[in-house]
């Protein structure tokens, strides 16, 4: 009678209740649990909740069974756990969801279930990250337009002095003398890092910017078709072979072109970038429903674990010479079409994998 009670309680609790076995199998799911995630008792009991909803963290980072809160407390290495998570519906939509998990012992102190208090955040985290948006690309408006007056304009004027600089070396010294090619060199290396500073405030400018959409309907086998004509010079020198898969009669979407095209842009200039040795990068276009999905493969050496849910923040980077901004950049964009990007990796590789609305108001 008792334990009636009790699952009667939780169940018309309004938060979610899930409550899994030591080896992550469901054995309670209450009706909140249900609205939530739009899947009935009979799809989750007796089941493997990652398996049913295929969480992802905010970077877009699948959660396995290794760094889920759950798993870490079945194995001892947290008391309890709390984590913010994107999780598939049974709709086939996508929700943000707040887990907190919970241990439940026996007398002996061995943890035998794990309890999770489920609660749909994903309004709050809309509205959430629409703030801080705006006060980011607010601050980075800013500081873009201080950039292009007080870096820009001084490194033009830089470069063009260099120019002069070349060709009155050329004319004071005959081909072939030694000071002359050592001053070259010179000219030339200063030339490459004031072009490498402008690079730097040019991608500055460029996220300012990518809050601001011009949408038409776009052909994404055109567009894939332009970037991979754009990156095959630069990938054939890294000996990396480029292909192109787009699945027949798929939609237009109704974006700013040139935006996602930048921001697949970033995205595979990075794959490249991680493949000095040479590899394969696979582009992959299909129409799922209302959605695009854009698939960028390469067969690198992956992420870190350790880098993994930093690889999007704001002028992270691991590179020499990197600016942190291509990711960030790519990101910003694709959210502000109503879409989403997600990265899996491993040690033979890693896939972006960017979503894309057919229609957004």
């Amino acid at each position: 009678m008792e334990n009636y009670i009790l699952s009667q309680a939780l169940d018309h609790t309004s938060r979610g209740i899930m409550i899994q076995d030591a080896h992550r199998r469901v054995v309670f799911f209450n009706h909140a649990c249900e609205k939530i995630t739009k899947r009935t008792k009979d799809e989750v009991v007796g089941k493997d909740c990652g398996a049913i909803f295929k969480c992802h963290t905010s970077t877009g980072l699948c959660i396995t069974d290794k760094c889920c809160p759950g798993t870490e407390i079945l194995n001892g290495r947290l008391s309890q756990g709390s984590r913010e998570l994107l999780i598939n519906r049974g709709d086939n939509s996508e929700s943000w969801i707040r887990v907190n998990v919970s241990p439940i012992k026996d007398k002996e102190g061995r943890v035998t279930h794990i309890i999770s208090v489920i609660e749909d955040v994903s309004e709050a985290k809309r509205f959430s990250d629409e703030v801080l948006k705006s006060k980011t690309l607010s601050s980075l408006g800013t500081l873009a337009s201080e950039l292009a007056h007080e870096i820009k304009n001084p490194l033009n004027a830089m470069n063009l002095q260099l120019l002069l600089l070349k060709h009155e070396i050329n004319d004071s010294y005959d081909n072939g003398n030694s000071p002359k090619n050592e001053l070259l060199k010179i000219v030339t290396i200063v030339q490459n890092e004031i072009n490498r500073l402008s690079s730097f405030v040019e991608e500055c400018l460029q996220f300012a910017k990518t809050g601001k959409l011009s949408r038409s309907y776009a052909s994404i086998r055109e567009m894939l078709t332009d970037i991979i004509a754009l990156l095959t010079p630069q990938a054939q020198l890294n000996g990396i072979q480029l292909k192109l898969d787009v699945m027949e009669n798929i939609p237009a979407p109704y974006i700013d072109k040139d935006k996602i095209k930048q921001a697949i842009l970033n995205i595979l200039i990075n794959s490249i970038e991680a493949m000095p040795d040479g590899g394969e990068l696979h582009v992959s276009a299909s129409g799922v429903k209302d959605e695009i999905v854009i698939a960028c493969q390469d067969t690198g050496p992956g992420i870190p674990e350790e880098f993994r849910e930093k690889i999007f923040d704001l002028f992270y980077t691991t590179k020499d010479g990197g600016t942190g901004i291509g990711l960030s950049s790519a990101q910003n964009i694709i959210q502000n079409h109503g879409g989403m990007i997600r990265m899996a990796t491993s040690d033979v590789g890693s896939t972006f994998f960017i979503t894309i609305p057919v229609n957004q108001d």
